[in-house]
């Protein structure tokens, strides 16, 4: 007869500050969850939930979140660390590995132990709405060593790593918060391209988490997600794998299903459950299942001894809030900074776009009014460097930049430009002049556009210290030091 507090332990909800109710998350301790991935909050509100929960806990909880560049990401008052895209342009495993550390130093003093990084999948599909700037790049090898890199970091500070998604979501062309993506791709084409990375990294990683995607060729039924051909089949079959597998939050659109799925799952082969919809609901199926002997007591103890094993990786460190004096500190501020440059890049250069002190420069961001610039430390870094800059205007003539913030976001849906966006591009650079389009997000975004356009230059993201930076290259103060990690594939 299976205990069914073992049960709970497979499942990790999640904890989303300003719509979770601690009584409730309560109420999932005492049922016996395994864990919390937490979204949001401030860095006090975690570290105090945190130490709640575990308080209450009568079996060590894991804590996870998806810092993947960092507690900044969603703490404004840690730090907010350079997307992976702008890591694979500057090609350096330091950088990919400092950001490990730092991200696990801010993780570990918020009480928070796994973190669901590095993403491994390829940035190989310009239309992908999900992955793009969460990618290093569309070099496997690229990937693999950046990746392997920022886990030896991780590690480093005995914080638990991820590779996600597998077998790889970068070729995939929609957000599987939305929609269940499907990939028509055989086992002999993953192998030479989203897989490869898996191959290099499955010893390294403490954990993989297992994507919702469909690939009809590996399996006709079901997401990967949900597919024993996929998860025992292919990653504990024929790769050997051993670590703990998780799988993507179950409250995606792509398989939320009113708790099957997260049955599906684990009769799959997945140890953890990660953000059901109804904890308790996928509970209460779970039991069902076990009393009809559709779940078995060895499935079970299999799957808890993987989470047991992360557990046990774990210092017994006491949380301290001294330790909070980390989080956001000079320091790891200063790291965002001193590379930004690094990890800036140029699309393309027709001819140079440079502007000097005393110049005039046209700026404006696509469907953006002045009031909603995204760009704010990019434009004042150029007044402080003596430019005059202007809002663009229909018809005005000379150096005009244009900025550019897509970047992903879960149930989005899109990335890049919109067509509203493009349209207003289009009678900006049917005006002529010299035009620079400075990309604060997606690369992708220069299509259609570039030819027409003295330059592009990529920062990969939006950080206030990325976009100084930006504003140093085109002024003559630094230099773009990066290279591009993607094939941008623009049309001749």
């Amino acid at each position: 007869m299976i205990n069914v507090k073992k049960l709970a332990r497979l499942i990790h909800p999640e904890f989303r500050f300003g719509s979770t109710k601690l009584e409730q998350a309560l109420k999932l301790v005492n049922l016996g969850v395994g864990g919390f991935c937490i979204y949001g909050g401030s860095v006090n509100e975690v570290f105090e939930t945190v130490g709640i929960l575990r308080a209450a806990s009568r079996t060590p909880l894991l804590i996870s979140s998806d810092y993947e560049n960092g507690a900044g990401q969603m703490l404004s008052d840690a730090t907010e660390l350079p997307s992976n895209m702008a890591v694979g342009a500057s090609g350096s495993p330091d950088i990919a590995r400092r950001k490990g550390e730092i991200t696990a130093v801010e993780a570990k003093a918020l009480g928070v132990d796994w973190i669901f990084a590095p993403v491994t999948d390829l940035a190989v599909n310009p239309a992908n709405p999900i992955v793009n700037l969460r990618s290093y790049g569309s070099d496997p090898a690229l990937v693999a060593s950046l990746a392997s890199a920022y886990i030896s970091g991780l590690h480093s500070c005995n914080t638990i790593s991820t590779l996600k998604h597998f077998p790889g979501h970068g070729e995939t062309s929609v957000d599987s918060h939305l929609v269940l993506p499907v990939l028509e791709r055989t086992l002999d084409d993953l192998e030479g391209s989203e897989l490869r990375p898996y191959l290099a990294l499955l010893a390294q990683s403490d954990s993989v988490m297992v994507g919702h995607l469909k690939i009809p060729a590996l399996d006709p039924d079901s997401p990967a997600s949900l597919s024993r051909n996929i998860i025992t089949g292919l990653l504990r079959g024929s790769l050997r794998y051993d670590g703990c597998v998780i799988t993507d939050a179950l409250n995606m659109k792509a398989v939320s299903d009113g708790g099957a799925a997260g049955l599906k799952a684990l009769l799959a082969g997945a140890d953890i459950l990660l953000a059901p919809e109804d904890a308790t609901q996928l509970y209460e199926i779970l039991i069902r299942a076990a009393g009809e002997g559709v779940i078995t007591g060895q499935m079970v103890d299999c799957a808890l001894s993987r989470q047991d094993r992360l557990a046990q990786k774990l210092s017994a460190v006491s949380l301290t809030p001294e330790g909070l004096s980390l989080v956001g500190c000079a320091g790891h501020r200063a790291f965002v900074r001193e590379v930004s440059a690094k990890c800036l890049a140029w699309a393309f250069q027709n001819k140079p776009f440079t502007v000097k002190a005393g110049e005039t420069v046209f700026y404006m961001e696509p469907l953006t009014p002045q009031k909603e610039w995204h760009g704010g430390a990019f434009v004042e870094e150029l007044l402080r460097l003596g430019v005059r800059v202007k809002p663009f205007e229909g018809g005005a003539k000379g150096k005009t930049i244009i900025g550019s913030f897509s970047r992903p976001r879960a149930f989005s849906g899109a990335i890049n430009l919109s067509g509203a966006a493009a349209a207003e591009l289009e009678g900006v650079v049917s005006g002529g002049g010299d035009i620079l389009m400075a990309a604060f997000g997606s690369p992708f975004v220069f299509d259609g556009f570039h030819r027409r356009m003295a330059a592009g230059l990529c920062a990969f993201g939006g950080l206030g210290d990325f976009q100084r930076s930006a504003a140093a290259v085109l002024t003559g103060a630094a230099a773009a030091g990066g290279t591009m990690p993607v094939d941008l594939k623009l049309k001749q």
